[in-house]
């Protein structure tokens, strides 16, 4: 059993206050093999998810080196309140789509970081 820390009761009342102005409707679709998991069934819930313009970097030794690297890094972040959450544990494949967006466009979760107790944080790229 797990004791409750004595700023959880706020730091739950801060997630939903932030959440009820800064979230949106997400579906969340879980995947197996490219497929839909039937052990897991899709999730409608709100979460803020923020997009980037733009997040292809290029790290370059300069001059001087020889070396180069071009990487791409998530185009979007979806924050899931851990507290409000009670769907399956999302993994890398599953997809994400942003269903009050035009064109409610669809999203890959290329990386699941679930260390934080505040928020399970999901980035995503194209689908």
């Amino acid at each position: 059993m797990t004791a409750s820390a004595p700023y959880h009761e706020l730091r739950d009342r801060t997630l939903a206050a932030v959440d009820a102005r800064f979230a949106e409707p997400v579906r969340l679709a879980f995947l197996k093999d490219g497929k839909a998991d039937p052990d897991r069934a899709a999730k409608d819930f709100s979460a803020p998810l923020r997009t980037k313009e733009e997040l292809l970097s290029n790290a370059s030794g300069g001059r001087a080196q020889d070396w180069q690297v071009n990487y791409a890094g998530a185009k979007a972040f979806l924050a899931i309140n851990r507290a409000a959450y009670d769907g399956p544990m999302p993994v890398k494949g599953d997809k994400v789509q942003a269903s009050s967006r035009p064109g409610e466009p669809w999203f890959q979760v290329l990386h699941v970081d679930d260390r934080h107790h505040t928020r399970m944080k999901l980035y995503l790229g194209e689908a």
